[in-house]
């Protein structure tokens, strides 16, 4: 589209603060992880594809203290595509830590139950709630991808009074939840930020969450695995601590506050890196939020390929509703025209999702909250304007959101987002239970509780 820069970057929140500098983290090579069990999906090699994720240089290199390590600035396009600091072959090895079959390998931590499928709790009875197998305004998070047929998978993923992940598989064929897996002994802080997403090359499941030292961590494990491994974001990094920021995933991107209130991206592009979140047209222009500010990260194009064009929705320190939009080329953009406009109460929970906008390259959004009188509600965008608040529903105070967004990108059959609904849920707590919300054409529906044991 033909808009100018100006009009481009005028979003809500934004403001300029000084860039931090892309750090990028060589990763040791890696056999192949995991065996895949899975009619649609098998994994491919990529050997030479011109569109792998780009961190290209820009001015001169600056050295890192205490290592012999370059910096350079993130994400500027300096001519021909060439100049790609990542050697395609590394995304051959993937993003996994140890990555043995479930039945070999050490293993991150041990797990109980069985995985098997259960049918939705009735929505009409009153919940007796199970304090360790759900903890109350528990951090949310949920992922899923398409499968044969137009169907579906996903897995939702919560914290226990126990403090231990907890995590249940839904799958569209047969409109079922699982038996939630307990990822016992992670040592997770206790109310740890979720953040959870699909690796569709192996497929295999990305988790992040901070330890009881508020170390930040990461976990992964395939498809039909129910034993967690150490995810290669942290077997080839320092250390670091997110101490109190909130998180967000979709891969390829890992999103938090940092200490001056902007965002730090984790990317994995063939090795896992970090950065200031900043425009992709203006690098200038970086977001800050309100201290402590839910986060919620979804696709802005349909066709979400390398590098990648994603959006955040956050509260700025207006109070506001804000969005922003980074990372790839995203010409087309619905969010380049309008912003919501709408406070919203501080620390609320954020939740959004996309679907593809029909014979369009660009996406509906929709991003949910809670008012303070504790509803949930939502504010859409399937044109060029923002619409909404609108009520949802009724939620426990201080309840934390979790939306659904089909995963599409790093796999050539899945990188277009597709335009059905049927993705569209999103997850919060009412009455001490984890409730699921779904978007239909003729509104927002109840779709049932969650088993929570």
């Amino acid at each position: 589209m033909g808009d100018s820069l100006e009009h481009r970057n005028s979003q809500s929140g934004l403001e300029v603060v000084p860039l931090s500098n892309l750090e990028a983290v060589p990763r040791p090579s890696e056999s192949y992880p995991i065996p895949v069990h899975d009619p649609v999906i098998t994994p491919y090699k990529d050997g030479d594809d011109e569109e792998v994720y780009k961190a290209l240089a820009a001015g001169s290199d600056k050295k890192i203290e205490g290592t012999g390590r370059s910096r350079r600035n993130p994400f500027i396009l300096i001519g021909a595509i060439a100049a790609a600091v990542i050697v395609a072959a590394a995304i051959v090895g993937g993003v996994l830590g140890s990555r043995a079959s479930s039945g070999g390998g050490s293993n991150y931590g041990q797990t109980s139950g069985n995985d098997s499928s259960s049918p939705l709790v009735n929505n009409s009875s009153s919940p007796v709630v199970n304090t360790t197998a759900v903890r109350a305004n528990t951090r949310l998070s949920v992922t899923g991808r398409r499968v044969a047929g137009n169907g579906f998978t996903s897995r939702l993923f919560w914290q226990g009074g126990d403090n231990q992940i907890r995590t249940s598989r839904y799958t569209s064929s047969g409109g079922t939840w699982s038996t939630p897996l307990v990822f016992d002994g992670l040592d997770a802080k206790p109310g740890t930020p979720i953040a959870a997403t699909i690796y569709l090359a192996f497929p295999q499941f990305e988790v992040f969450y901070t330890d009881s030292s508020s170390i930040f961590r990461g976990i992964n494990f395939g498809e039909d695995e129910t034993l967690p491994k150490p995810d290669s974001i942290e077997t080839t990094r320092p250390a670091f601590k997110v101490d109190w920021s909130r998180m967000s995933a979709y891969w390829p991107y890992v999103i938090y506050q940092n200490t001056s209130t902007t965002f730090t991206r984790e990317v994995y592009g063939g090795l896992w890196f970090n950065d200031t979140m900043c425009g992709w047209a203006n690098p200038a222009d970086i977001p800050a939020g309100d201290n402590g500010t839910a986060i919620a990260v979804v696709p802005v194009v349909t066709e979400f390929r390398r590098p990648f064009a994603p959006g955040i929705a956050y509260r700025d320190k207006n109070g506001r509703l804000a969005i922003f939009s980074f990372g790839g080329v995203d010409t087309g953009m619905a969010w380049h025209y309008d912003a919501p406009h709408v406070s919203i109460p501080t620390g609320t929970s954020i939740g959004a999702f996309a679907v593809g906008r029909p014979g369009t390259y660009t996406t509906n959004t929709y991003i949910l909250y809670q008012d303070d009188s504790h509803k949930i509600q939502v504010v859409w965008q399937d044109s060029d304007k923002w619409e909404g608040p609108r009520e949802v529903g009724e939620a426990d105070a201080g309840t934390d959101i979790a939306c659904l967004t089909e995963q599409v990108g790093d796999v050539p059959s899945q990188s277009v987002l597709s335009d059905r609904i049927d993705m569209c849920r999103c997850y919060y707590q009412s009455g001490g239970e984890i409730k699921e919300k779904r978007l239909s054409s003729s509104g927002w529906i109840d779709g049932g509780r969650i088993p929570m044991q």
